[in-house]
């Protein structure tokens, strides 16, 4: 979810800094205000599957990387969660 939610704040600031670039001074709010709703609603619902996929690669990297992960038992590591701390 943090994932998904920076990436579409930034897409929305990258929409809101070239609109205001291509439109000022004759701001077309409500234009703006709908095209605004539409990225926020539907960006997140699209990147969603790619944003678990690099959240859990990130997840992957740092948790088992752990110079101790590789001594522990099999069995501790059956539950799935990479055992305990």
């Amino acid at each position: 979810m943090t994932v998904n939610y920076g990436v579409t704040t930034l897409l929305w600031v990258a929409l809101l800094v070239v609109w205001l670039a291509v439109d000022l001074p004759d701001l077309h709010l409500a234009a703006l205000t709908a095209t605004s709703i539409a990225v926020v609603a539907v960006f997140p619902l699209v990147f969603f599957p790619f944003s678990k996929t690099i959240w859990a690669a990130v997840d992957y990297l740092v948790y088992r990387s752990a110079p101790d992960y590789r001594t522990r038992d099999a069995a501790e590591r059956s539950s799935g969660n990479g055992g305990t701390y």
